[in-house]
């Protein structure tokens, strides 16, 4: 059974990177798993709405599609419901404890369900699964066994689980197919736009061509700006909305705009109309063209020409007007490429940080340029500076690391990586290089992790990262970036809480801090330098400033007090832990 049931889930995938309907996707997702499950017969596939905080069905086999279409759930509410609040997949066998299990539904909802019924008012047994997708349930996938006296079982729950995550994958493929298709249909009427004109307008056909080979080699806004200045001869600037520079030529040239022009009356009018405007400017300023730079949906910038009380010859106007249009194109080509990019890395970056692997996140690493067997590390810092975050991006250009970088709000993610194929010792050396870089650096505070072989290791190493990055949040020590294998035991100290480590500490020197209390002697600072020097009287004397005979009197107090002489067994082990505690903990010391 499992190797029919694996070629019907390879064989619905096939299916539905072919398709595009969503509807046809469930209603096969939702009909394959009844077909690869015995006893199944009918089912449901709810999806949630955020917008009415209930699920809906959108798939149905075996029911009657008008009355079940009716049923609104609410989380908890039924089997379907239950599903859904807890995240978890869960099969209920015989009718009354079906019965029981929907005992919760609201009135109207329990009719819309037994009005939909066609074989019988509850079936022998029900199996739900959750569609979960980016850690958040979206919707159930519900089947039911009205027929068979065979009850489900484990091996049923599995692999309609995997269904169901099935289903999530092409609900998120259709969201983003459809977002693509706005963004396509964004692109398509600019190129009509550019079509149109250059139909209408054959004086522009030369310079048309020329911003072509410019898009045809990647190039952007300055490369466009430079043509259309080399052919308009006047100076040029780009702006976005807020009338911000983005470029001008001549590079030197003076393009300043009047004071509140957002405001002005002609600009207000190129906002309100999305077309170019002339203004005269005032003191025999000129004349300046504004067009407006527009995508689909959205004002852009403008793009600006300062001329002569003359203006353009009409020549110059549509060109002014077509460089418009074309940096509308790049523009919006751009975002697209930015947006899906960051969807990607995004998306990819949750997953393999949560130690999540598979052929999908794999096909997606070599995407971004990394590779499942090469070496990584993990870097976490707080946001950073663009200044700063250039001179570590130009840092890594100039060593062998491969890199990845995401933006959170309070932190910011960098997966490093080295090829698999580099010596060992060269791989190291260049991981305790950048070690030495970032150290340096002052200007970057955070924790990395250390280097693992292979991107389902990721984890590790982001977790080794957050404990550093905890350890430097918790001491406060100003800017700098903890490496977790450089911690030594305070590696084992974090994962303890606070009040475990201050029991223990509380044991072993207790005797010391309650004499130094009620005396107001400096016992507990004298046996942390101890411990420090690894017992070396001269290292210790020179730290605490204070004369040899003062040392081993400290010394002998402290062995009464502790009621035992440091040898190297267990109870000096015990002291030097204990020491260690206390400069984690950050425990106020006394003067020598």
């Amino acid at each position: 059974m499992a190797d029919r049931s694996f070629l019907s889930l390879m064989r619905i995938a096939r299916t539905i990177v072919s398709s595009i309907n969503e509807e046809q996707m469930l209603d096969l997702i939702l009909q394959s798993a009844i077909d690869a499950i015995p006893a199944a017969d009918t089912g449901f596939l709810f999806l949630y709405d955020a917008r009415i905080r209930k699920l809906a069905v959108h798939s149905v086999i075996g029911f009657d599609k008008s009355a079940s279409a009716m049923t609104r759930l609410s989380p908890g509410e039924g089997i379907s419901g239950r599903t859904f609040m807890s995240e978890k997949p869960m099969f209920i066998n015989g009718k009354e404890n079906i019965r029981s299990a929907m005992a919760n539904m609201t009135e109207l909802n329990h009719k819309y369900y037994l009005d939909s019924t066609i074989y019988a008012n509850y079936p022998n047994s029900c199996i739900a699964a959750p569609l979960m997708y980016g850690g958040q349930c979206i919707g159930v996938l519900t089947i039911d066994n009205f027929a068979s006296p065979e009850p489900f079982g484990d091996e049923d729950l599995i692999l309609l689980q995997g269904f169901a995550d099935l289903a999530a994958v092409v609900l998120e493929r259709n969201r983003l197919f459809l977002q693509v298709q706005k963004q396509n249909r964004e692109l398509q009427m600019t190129h009509e736009a550019l079509r149109k004109e250059h139909e209408r307008l054959q004086i522009t056909i030369d310079f048309h061509n020329r911003l072509s080979h410019l898009a045809a080699k990647g190039q952007g806004t300055p490369e466009i700006l430079a043509a259309l200045y080399h052919n308009i001869k006047v100076p040029v600037a780009v702006y976005d909305p807020l009338l911000t520079p983005v470029a001008k030529l001549p590079e030197g040239g003076d393009f300043r705009l009047p004071d509140h022009f957002l405001q002005h009356p002609a600009m207000q009018w190129v906002q309100r109309n999305r077309n170019w405007q002339r203004i005269d400017l005032p003191e025999g300023g000129g004349t300046l063209l504004v067009t407006p730079i527009v995508g689909a949906e959205r004002l852009l910038g403008y793009l600006c020409a300062r001329t002569g009380p003359e203006g353009f010859v009409d020549a110059g106007k549509l060109i002014f007007e077509y460089s418009a249009t074309v940096l509308a194109l790049d523009w919006v080509k751009k975002e697209a490429v930015r947006e899906s990019q960051a969807r990607v890395k995004d998306a990819f970056l949750e997953d393999v940080l949560a130690g999540e692997m598979n052929v999908q996140l794999q096909e997606q690493a070599r995407y971004l340029g990394l590779e499942k067997d090469s070496y990584y590390a993990v870097l976490l810092t707080s946001p950073m500076e663009m200044n700063v975050q250039t001179a570590l991006e130009q840092l890594l250009q100039r060593m062998p690391f491969q890199y990845l970088s995401v933006e959170r709000s309070q932190r910011s993610i960098m997966i490093l990586s080295l090829p698999a194929a580099m010596e060992p010792g060269e791989r190291q050396s260049a991981f305790r290089a950048l070690l030495y870089e970032l150290q340096r650096m002052r200007t970057i505070e955070g924790g990395i992790g250390r280097l693992y072989q292979g991107l389902d290791r990721v984890s590790r190493s982001y977790l080794d990262a957050q404990q550093s990055a905890r350890l430097l949040d918790k001491r406060e020590r100003g800017r700098g970036v903890i490496y977790f294998g450089d911690l030594g035991i305070i590696r084992f100290l974090i994962r303890h809480n606070r009040e475990e480590l201050e029991e223990y500490l509380r044991d072993v020197l207790d005797p010391i801090m309650a004499y130094d209390r009620e005396k107001n002697t400096s016992l507990l600072q004298t046996l942390l330098a101890f411990v420090k020097n690894d017992k070396d009287l001269r290292s210790t004397t020179q730290e605490l400033s204070i004369h040899h005979n003062t040392l081993y009197y400290r010394i002998g107090r402290i062995r009464d007090l502790l009621g035992y002489a440091f040898d190297e067994g267990d109870d000096w082990f015990n002291v030097k832990m204990a020491c260690h505690i206390h400069r984690y903990l950050g425990e106020d010391e006394n003067g020598p």
